[in-house]
């Protein structure tokens, strides 16, 4: 009975315990309410509204980039880096209100970015300049473009590099921070185009004849859209030809269709009117000196001290 008595005593001692430190957690749970409870609900509704002020200005963005007519991909990325910006902000403020330390996490997010900044540099350079080529678009897929003396059709425009395919059929990745550096020519920018023509004939024919089949020939091309007010005339005398420089206005969608068919049309008009394209040529002319105290009887490979 004394056994039991004392085990009973040892149970009662330990369930007391436990239910006093029960206790005092309890009332340090409401002191704990009592002093943040407010800065707490406070910094919870700060995040709550923030998080809704971060979807509105993403919905925003992405209305305006869809009546800019920016591509989809872009679209969702840029919304979702504005989303997540805005978030970052929102929860900082919000652990402040809080009154959380948010010094530390700071620090903490600043080392770590220098970091990757530093171990991603190249890519980090390449990636802004994707991200400027897609919001200003100084090209876009579909156009044609020529960097460094490659010349292609764009093909897709990555975030990292911007894929272009040259007429060999052949696929070149450039990365975007030499398209934001370097000279691009886009030869589809706008919706037409001019084609600099130069056209060579003989000194001999009639300029002004080779000139007025040329424009005739340019009105019956109903896809040159200047032919009535083209520029058209002599550009400069070269060292075997006249050469007449033309300037037909076509859309950009039949550059190639017009160039071909116009240098054919140009080849059979020069034939069919005796107008010849000449090729590069020298003339020589040898003069003749008089010969005086030279002995025609010695071979030209022998000296005179060995005739026989």
């Amino acid at each position: 009975m004394l056994l039991a008595s004392a085990a009973a005593t040892t149970v009662a001692d330990n369930v007391k315990e436990q239910v006093h430190q029960g206790v005092n957690y309890i009332d340090k749970l409401q002191d704990f309410a009592l002093a943040h409870g407010p800065s707490l609900v406070m910094g919870i509704v700060v995040f709550i509204i923030g998080r809704y002020i971060a979807g509105v200005i993403k919905n925003i963005a992405d209305r305006m980039m869809v009546k800019a007519n920016y591509d989809h991909t872009v679209i969702s990325f840029v919304g979702q880096i504005i989303y997540y910006s805005i978030l970052i902000i929102v929860l900082m403020t919000a652990l402040g209100v809080a009154g959380f330390p948010t010094n530390s996490f700071l620090a903490a997010f600043g080392a770590l970015g220098l970091a990757v900044g530093l171990a991603l540099q190249n890519n980090l350079s390449n990636f802004a300049s994707g991200l400027l080529i897609l919001i200003f678009k100084p090209f876009k897929a579909g156009d044609w473009i020529t960097i460094n003396d490659v010349s292609g059709t764009v093909t897709s425009i990555q975030f990292m590099s911007t894929t272009i395919v040259t007429k060999e059929s052949r696929t070149i990745f450039i990365p975007n921070s030499m398209l934001t550096t370097s000279q691009v020519t886009n030869s589809t920018y706008g919706d037409t185009r001019y084609i600099p023509f130069v056209f060579d004939i003989a000194y001999e024919n009639d300029h002004h004849q080779a000139i007025a089949v040329l424009r005739e020939l340019f009105q019956a091309d109903k896809r040159i859209l200047n032919a009535e007010h083209m520029e058209i005339g002599i550009k400069e005398f070269g060292d075997n030809s006249v050469r007449i420089a033309a300037f037909p206005l076509i859309k950009n969608e039949n550059y190639l269709a017009v160039f071909y068919d116009t240098m054919s049309a140009v080849k059979d008009a020069f034939d069919a009117h005796d107008i010849s394209i000449p090729y590069p040529q020298r003339t020589v002319h040898i003069a003749e000196y008089p010969k005086a105290g030279i002995d025609e009887s010695v071979s030209p490979l022998q000296t005179p001290s060995s005739k026989n």
